[in-house]
C-alpha cells in the first residue's frame, strides 16, 4: 500500500476550507446566518387557497373536491414565489377550515372569510390571492378567469398581470372582470379571486387534477404577481455610488 503525502501548506488549505464549511453549517443550522436580502424581501403576499376542513367546496363529476385543487395550486405558487424572494404567508397549508363549530350559530362560512382577511391584515400584505375552482350549469365554460374588487386600481392592475400572464399557458385567453366577492372587497387590502378553472367541464377538470398543469399554471400566476410586485420597487437613484 502506498500512502499520499500532501505538502503541509496544501493540508492547511484542506483543513481550513473544512472548517468554514463546518462553522457555516452551523451557523445556518442555528439561524446566525441570513442571506442579503433583497427588495422582494420586503413585500409579503398572501395566498389563500379557497374552502378547506368541512367545506369541500364545488366538485367534479368523479368527486374530486375544489377544497383539494385549490390547496395543491395555492401550495404550488408559494413555492414559486418563495424563490423568487418574496415573502409568502398562507390561510392555510393543510385540509382545514378556519372557523371551528360553534353550536347554535349559522354564521360559520362568514367568520371563515373574516379569519382569512385577518390573517392578511396581521402580515401586512402587499396583496391578498384567493384560489378558487368555478363550476356551471353551461358546460362549455372553461379557462382560469382573475377577479379583481372594482373599486380598487390596485386590485384591477394586479388582477391584469395574472391574466396575461395566465392567459400564455391556457387554450382561450380570457379576461379579467370586476367581482363582488366578499374576500376582496376589504378596504386597504389588495385583493384579487383568481377561479382556475371549471371543475363543470370535463377538459379543465382534467387538467386541474393534474400535478403537472398545476405547477404550469401556479408558475403564470407568480410571473403575474411578481411583474406587479417590482413594479412597486423603486429604481436606485442614478446618483447613488
Amino acid at each position: 500500500m502506498k500512502f499520499i503525502f500532501f505538502p503541509r501548506q496544501t493540508l492547511i488549505r484542506i483543513f481550513s476550507s473544512f472548517l468554514l464549511l463546518v462553522i457555516a453549517s452551523l451557523l445556518l443550522a442555528t439561524g446566525l446566518y441570513r442571506k442579503a436580502q433583497g427588495p422582494l424581501e420586503n413585500l409579503t403576499v398572501l395566498i389563500d387557497p379557497g374552502h378547506g376542513g368541512v367545506d369541500g367546496g364545488t366538485a367534479d363529476h368523479t368527486g374530486i373536491l375544489e377544497k383539494e385543487i385549490n390547496l395543491a395550486i395555492a401550495l404550488a405558487l408559494r413555492d414559486q414565489l418563495k424563490q423568487s424572494g418574496l415573502r409568502v404567508v398562507m390561510t392555510r397549508e393543510t385540509d382545514t377550515d378556519l372557523s371551528p363549530f360553534i353550536s347554535g350559530r349559522i354564521d360559520r362560512h362568514r367568520r371563515d372569510l373574516l379569519a382569512r382577511v385577518q390573517k392578511a391584515r396581521q402580515a401586512n400584505s402587499l396583496c391578498l390571492i384567493s384560489i378558487h375552482c368555478d363550476w356551471s350549469e353551461a358546460r362549455h365554460k372553461q379557462g382560469t378567469v382573475v377577479f379583481y374588487n372594482y373599486l380598487s386600481a390596485p386590485s384591477k392592475e394586479l388582477a391584469l398581470s395574472i391574466q396575461e400572464e395566465v392567459n400564455k399557458v391556457q387554450k382561450k385567453p380570457q379576461k379579467a372582470v370586476p367581482g363582488r366577492y366578499f374576500i376582496i372587497r376589504q378596504k386597504g387590502l389588495t385583493g384579487v379571486l383568481i377561479e382556475v378553472g371549471f371543475l363543470s367541464n370535463t377538459e379543465d377538470a382534467a387538467l386541474l387534477k393534474s400535478p403537472e398543469y398545476q405547477e404550469t399554471l401556479a408558475l403564470a400566476i407568480s410571473k403575474g404577481i411578481l411583474k406587479y410586485c417590482r413594479q412597486l420597487i423603486p429604481s436606485p437613484s442614478l446618483h447613488q455610488h
